[in-house]
């Protein structure tokens, strides 16, 4: 039996969409010049390749030694490494700085930046307390200049979608377990993600009944946060578990069902059956629940949408900023004023941790 060739019209068509679309990604979008601060294993992971895909023209990478300034010359060659951040600040070229470093910099970083004028997308922390972060906030305000901060989780998809749907949610439980952590501060590297997105979706709030367990160089946080607009959340966090199957699920109870994340990766809904006059009708007829899938990261399909870069946040975070620098026009999802709930529950945290 003979095949059927597709219509010339048809491949016409495929051939040009294909032709429009690599033109879309090869086209330079930003047409100013940006800084760098800071070459570790998360930026090389997960900041640079997104800056590499938008064609971002990096003039400068900051480092701390010379040793590494050599090796970036070597594989940015068309770029300036330096071990001064003066060469940064001094650049009137200059529209934007991203500063991925050591965080105990960071809050030093930021404020020589500010000071300069120049637009700060800062990775998270931002600085290590409240009293820091309140003082960049300050820093902010008498530059003409803004900070976009790193906490990508804002910039998911997955808590887009959440962030539209759950204005009427009434309670939430997070779990989120990991390891141990002996290598930093568990609050500030870890857990100020899952922590900062609750904040973003549900408003702000206050911590409450906070317990700590701690066990061989773990640690767990439990606690509950009463939100503003009356919704009550239970949290988990753990460093007494395991890397290899570490947890994070946050389930959000709405009068119409339950919205259950896995990390940032997926997205569903679970309907729950009605009620009417305080019957529950699942006891008068069969109830059939329903899984819905908002979202979910295909690892099949190799395009940007399904990468984990994009689901994660880092993408659209920095695209933010980069629409920030150029025109001013971007929504600004991570202000330093936006995260003060954030930093305040973490020291409620934090004192109940030093008590224990």
């Amino acid at each position: 039996m003979a095949i059927k060739k597709k219509p010339q019209t048809l491949n016409k068509l495929i051939e040009r969409y294909k032709k429009i679309r690599k033109k879309g990604l090869l086209q330079k979008k930003y047409k100013g010049k940006y800084a760098f601060v800071g070459i570790g294993n998360h930026s090389i992971h997960n900041l640079y390749p997104v800056l590499n895909y938008l064609n971002v023209d990096l003039k400068y990478i900051v480092a701390r030694s010379q040793d590494t300034v050599d090796l970036i010359q070597n594989n940015y060659p068309n770029t300036t490494a330096t071990t001064k951040l003066s060469d940064v600040l001094e650049d009137s070229e200059i529209k934007g700085v991203f500063v991925s470093a050591n965080p105990t910099a960071h809050f030093s970083i930021a404020k020589q930046i500010l000071a300069s004028n120049k637009n700060v997308f800062i990775e998270k922390p931002p600085c290590s307390s409240l009293a820091e972060l309140k003082e960049l906030i300050g820093a902010e305000g008498r530059s003409s200049a803004q900070v976009l901060t790193g906490l990508q989780r804002r910039y998911s998809p997955v808590y887009n979608i959440l962030f539209n749907k759950v204005k009427q949610a009434s309670y939430y439980t997070l779990k989120h377990k990991t390891g141990s952590y002996p290598e930093g501060d568990e609050l500030l590297d870890l857990f100020i993600h899952p922590l900062d997105a609750l904040f973003f979706l549900f408003g702000t709030g206050k911590i409450e009944n906070v317990k700590t367990i701690k066990s061989k160089g773990t640690i767990v946080y439990l606690a509950q946060i009463q939100h503003t607009n009356g919704v009550v959340g239970s949290i988990e966090f753990s460093t007494d578990y395991s890397w290899m199957e570490a947890q994070d699920v946050l389930t959000i109870n709405t009068a119409k069902g339950e919205y259950i994340t896995e990390n940032t990766s997926k997205l569903t809904f679970q309907n729950k059956p009605k009620v009417f006059l305080n019957i529950p009708l699942e006891k008068v007829k069969t109830f059939i629940p329903q899984t819905s899938t908002l979202y979910q990261q295909n690892s099949f399909l190799p395009i940007k949408v399904h990468n984990q870069i994009y689901s994660a946040g880092y993408y659209n975070e920095l695209a933010a900023f980069l629409q920030l620098c150029e025109n001013g026009n971007a929504t600004n999802c991570s202000s330093l004023s936006s995260l003060v709930p954030t930093y305040e529950a973490m020291e409620q945290l934090n004192l109940a941790k030093n008590k224990s």
